[in-house]
C-alpha cells in the first residue's frame, strides 16, 4: 500500500508539473560564484553544480527517523532564473497569490504589517492537508533571508531563502531543517514527497515569472 501510494504520489506531480521552460545556459566560469553562493547551505556536488549551469532546479531531500516518535527533515533546493532578480521577484514576492502559481497550495495569505506567509498545502493523493505559517519580507531583491514555521505542520522548521545575482540571471536557493514529531508519514514517501515537490515547485515559479 505504501509503494502504491509512493507511485501514484510522484506520478502526479510529474504529470502535473510537466512543461516546456525557458532555461539558461552559464560558461563554467560561472561555477565558482554559483558554488560560493550556495556553500553555506549546502556543499553542491560536481553533478549538481554542473545540472545548475545548464538551467536545471537541483533538489535533494532526506527524512529520518532519530526515534521511535520523531522524525527529521532536511532540504536543498536551487535554480538559476533567466532574468535578473529584480525582474523575477516582482511575481514571486506576492505570496498572497501562490495558490495561482501551483495546484497543489489550496490557500495563501501574506499580513504586509506582521510580514507573515500562510498557506495550505492539500492534494487528494496527500494523508492530510498540510497547514504552514512563517514570517518573512517581501523578497524584492538579493539578500538571504532566515525564515521559521511558526505553527501548524513542521512547527519550527527553520530555513533560509537566497536570492543572488548572477551576471544577468538569479541565482535562487532554499535550505530547511526541521525535527519534530512523527508525522505518520513513512520516511521513503515524506523524503520523494518534498524533494519532488521543491524540485517541481520551484521549476514552476520560475516558468510563471518570466514574464
Amino acid at each position: 500500500m505504501r509503494y502504491r501510494f509512493f507511485v501514484l504520489l510522484v506520478s502526479f506531480f510529474i504529470n502535473d508539473f510537466s512543461f516546456a521552460q525557458e532555461k539558461v545556459s552559464l560558461s563554467p566560469g560561472f561555477g565558482d560564484s554559483v558554488a560560493r553562493e550556495l556553500a553555506p547551505f549546502s556543499p553542491l556536488s560536481r553533478g549538481q553544480l554542473e545540472e545548475l549551469l545548464k538551467g536545471q532546479v537541483v533538489s535533494s531531500g532526506k527524512v529520518s527517523s532519530p526515534s521511535d516518535s520523531e522524525q527529521e527533515m532536511l532540504l536543498f533546493v536551487a535554480g538559476v532564473h533567466p532574468r535578473n532578480c529584480t525582474r523575477a521577484m516582482r511575481k514571486l514576492s506576492l505570496y498572497e497569490n501562490y495558490h495561482n502559481y501551483l495546484d497543489f497550495i489550496k490557500t495563501s495569505q501574506y499580513d504586509e504589517q506582521s510580514q507573515r506567509f500562510a498557506f495550505v498545502i492539500d492534494h487528494a493523493l496527500m494523508p492530510f492537508p498540510m497547514s504552514v505559517r512563517f514570517k518573512i519580507p517581501r523578497i524584492k531583491g538579493p539578500g538571504r533571508y532566515p525564515f521559521t514555521f511558526e505553527d501548524g505542520f513542521l512547527k519550527d522548521l527553520r530555513g533560509t531563502v537566497v536570492v543572488s545575482e548572477l551576471g544577468k540571471f538569479c541565482l535562487m536557493g532554499l535550505k530547511t531543517d526541521w525535527r519534530g514529531p512523527d508525522t505518520k508519514i513513512p520516511d521513503v514517501i515524506f523524503s520523494t514527497f518534498i524533494q519532488t515537490v521543491g524540485k517541481m515547485g520551484l521549476e514552476h515559479l520560475i516558468r510563471v515569472s518570466l514574464f
